[in-house]
């Protein structure tokens, strides 16, 4: 037996992983995909990537090939996943990573990204701003 065969498989980093995540959505043709570093923020994950999906069989089509693509090119498999493309929001769970993919309306109502990436929401803006010209 190879050397190279009787060596653990390192895994592979999680930021790592996250970019490669955010990658295969992008080519997928996912939109406005960012990827946010919880660090700090939680426990439950090192990074966080969200992806928006442009109708009901896109997000299918990329939950599918995200899990598909991380499997081949990393060994990994998801941990869990949670959401149907029928409901405009599925999660795959890496542990490290957590992969949100949404349709535009489900993503624009529950604003993840304000609520991770430590900057307020357009709206939440507004309110602070009317708030302090009032006095």
């Amino acid at each position: 037996m190879s050397e190279e065969n009787t060596q653990k498989k390192a895994r592979v980093a999680a930021d790592e992983l996250a970019q490669f995540c955010a990658k295969i959505a992008d080519d997928k043709l996912a939109e406005n995909v960012l990827t946010i570093p919880l660090e700090g923020k939680t426990s439950v994950a090192d990074y966080m990537v969200i992806a928006t999906a442009n109708s009901m069989p896109h997000l299918t089509a990329l939950a599918s090939h995200i899990e598909r693509s991380v499997r081949d090119a990393h060994q990994l498999r998801v941990y869990t996943s949670d959401g149907r493309s029928d409901s405009g929001w599925v999660v795959l769970d890496y542990v490290t990573v957590v992969v949100h993919l949404m349709l535009q309306e489900v993503r624009a109502r529950y604003g993840l990204e304000s609520l991770w990436s430590g900057s307020p929401s357009p709206a939440a803006m507004g309110e602070l701003e009317s708030h302090v010209r009032r006095g």
